[in-house]
């Protein structure tokens, strides 16, 4: 977990369900997403693929009621899918 809010990237955007925010931990460890959870899926997939295939990443909601392990070439389908499998 972060411990902190230090921001080393922050990228602000429109969607079709509105204004939506995300931001990269200053040490590169956590992507804080501020969108619908539909908008959050997709950002992690595109984070996933520009990310090495072998870092161990973790995709949860702000309330930690889930917690799924994102591997390089899952598919937004695929993570919709775990994500209700899991909440």
């Amino acid at each position: 977990m972060c411990r902190s809010e230090v921001r080393s990237l922050i990228w602000q955007f429109e969607t079709e369900n509105g204004p939506g925010e995300a931001y990269l931990h200053k040490d590169g460890s956590c992507l804080y997403m501020d969108v619908w959870e539909e908008d959050a899926i997709w950002l992690a997939i595109i984070f996933r693929r520009l990310t090495p295939r072998d870092l161990d990443l973790v995709f949860c909601d702000e309330g930690y009621t889930f917690d799924v392990r994102l591997r390089a070439g899952t598919t937004e389908v695929e993570l919709t899918d775990l994500v209700n499998a899991a909440g």
